[in-house]
């Protein structure tokens, strides 16, 4: 039997309730479904406003000229923007173009981005590393330059543009490098062909070369002489963030490429854009070589004296760097060019325990070498000691006499020719062209200061002709008792003298 049941007034409560929720979650949904779509426009809008990259799949070209041109955005933007930021532009000055956005780039990794504005694009910039940096970009894109939008289709468009601002290029970089040397060979690719570069002049060639367009890629890894120390560079980034680093520091050197030349203590030449980079490396006037890194180099050749000996003579320690030596010994002569003996290359420095008193004139020099037919030598005058003996004045009127060997000596007065054993009718009449420091000095020749002096026992800095002069005693020797090498520029040319014989030579050259 059928129960049946009668809807008594009032039951429609929870009808009417159903009803009423199921509306609510129908509204509910709606409101929901509105606010996702307000906060998925929000986050576009963010996007492309504050965070101005959004990543997406895009055919982009690597580029060596891309990276040359953020690096110089980077820099610009660390000088504006940071601790010592001196304005608040944005970041083109180094540039004489602006680019035009939106535009895409890639990294490293292939991964592509897509860049709204300057501000989105440095804030990439800052955020870099070594394993993650921008390395391509879509061709074309559009700058603005001088007012007008201009079409860079190609890798050679904006090599040839960055070279119409003025500003270096990858390859100009590559060449000045001024607080780190590259070791060689290294290998670039150009015009679909790689090519081996062995030196640092072959690269100034090859970047001077006619035609050259200065779309360059290096193959990587190389490596580089930073602060004595080898680092290996793995892209086109890590050279750039080298490069960067000429830039830090206390030092406030200038761009231009003045290079010089010295040798470090492990024998290495290393090259730096100028003077003032080699100097903020820790090295000086007296480190200098000349920049063939395939010559034969002696240099910081030094004589401490020692004390005197009962044999007459007295102890000289001797010491020297060098590079690319033909011999495993070197040879000491005296500054009558005679033999005082050979020494190995192992045992520097070396203490002559007898070194011959050569005369009483207050100086004396010697020269080293590597061996019979050797073309690398050097020289280094130094204050001797008084052993006793004769007693001579120290007025400098040389005289010359022929030794026993066929060459002639020459000493700076009598008193010291006759100490030696020699008489006045061994006197000859002295070959070498006499000349005076002193009027020769700022009117014949110029010395680029500062450079090093010895004088009553110890080593002066100077700076200037009217401070070198101090340090001259004309009554004991035809010129100042400096540290060599130096340089000194003639009518003629600069020159950089090893030795003091090798000044004296080109003043009698030159100098009337």
């Amino acid at each position: 039997m059928k129960k049946s049941f009668k809807k008594k007034e009032g039951d429609d409560t929870l009808g009417c309730l159903n009803k009423k929720n199921a509306i609510k979650k129908i509204a509910m949904g709606k409101i929901k479904f509105l606010l996702l779509t307000m906060v998925l426009l929000v986050g576009a809008l963010y996007s492309c406003s504050d965070d101005n990259a959004i990543k997406g799949e895009t055919a982009t070209e690597q580029s060596v000229a891309l990276r040359t041109v953020l690096n110089k955005l980077k820099l610009e933007h660390t000088v504006t923007h940071g601790k010592n930021a001196t304005t608040a532009n944005p970041a083109t000055a180094m540039l004489c173009f602006d680019f035009v956005f939106p535009m895409t780039f890639s990294y490293n990794n292939g991964t592509t981005v897509t860049v709204a504005s300057l501000d989105g694009l440095l804030s990439i910039l800052q955020n870099e590393s070594p394993n993650m940096f921008l390395a391509g970009v879509v061709f074309p894109f559009e700058v603005q330059s001088g007012g007008a939008l201009q079409t860079i289709n190609n890798e050679q468009e904006l090599t040839a543009l960055i070279m119409q601002c003025g500003v270096p290029t990858f390859v100009e970089d590559l060449q000045h490098t001024f607080c780190f040397d590259l070791v060689y060979p290294i290998q670039l690719t150009y015009n679909g062909q790689v090519v081996t570069i062995n030196n640092q002049s072959e690269l100034m060639q090859f970047g001077d070369a006619p035609g050259f367009n200065g779309v360059v890629e290096v193959v990587f890894p190389i490596s580089v002489i930073y602060q004595n120390q080898t680092v290996v560079l793995n892209s086109t980034y890590d050279f750039y963030q080298m490069v960067n680093n000429c830039n830090e520091g206390t030092c406030n050197c200038p761009q231009n490429y003045e290079p010089v030349c010295v040798l470090t203590a492990n024998g290495t030449i290393v090259e730096f854009g100028n003077m003032c980079f080699a100097q903020c490396a820790g090295y000086t006037q007296n480190d200098l070589v000349p920049c063939n890194s395939n010559q034969c180099i002696i240099s910081n050749l030094t004589t401490t004296v020692g004390a005197c000996n009962p044999a007459g003579g007295y102890a000289l320690t001797i010491n020297f760097t060098y590079a690319n030596a033909s011999s495993d010994h070197f040879v000491v002569y005296n500054s009558a060019y005679e033999p005082i003996g050979t020494y190995l290359l192992s045992a520097l420095p070396v203490t002559i325990d007898n070194y011959p008193m050569m005369n009483n004139s207050g100086a004396d020099f010697l020269t080293v070498d590597f061996g019979v037919n050797s073309s690398c030598s050097s020289s280094q005058q130094w204050a001797t000691p008084n052993c006793g003996g004769c007693v001579c004045p120290t007025d400098y009127n040389p005289v010359c006499v022929v030794d026993s060997q066929g060459q002639t000596i020459t000493f700076s007065n009598a008193c010291n020719a006759q100490c030696a054993g020699y008489t006045p009718n061994d006197f000859v009449t002295c070959t070498n062209a006499s000349f005076n420091f002193v009027q020769s000095l700022g009117s014949c020749f110029n010395i680029t200061y500062p450079v090093q002096v010895q004088y009553g026992g110890s080593v002066h800095t100077v700076n200037s002709d009217g401070e070198l002069l101090q340090y001259y005693n004309p009554n004991s020797g035809p010129m100042p008792i400096l540290n060599y090498p130096v340089v000194v520029s003639f009518a003629g040319g600069s020159y950089t003298f090893m030795s003091q014989q090798a000044f004296m030579n080109q003043i009698q050259i030159s100098c009337p």
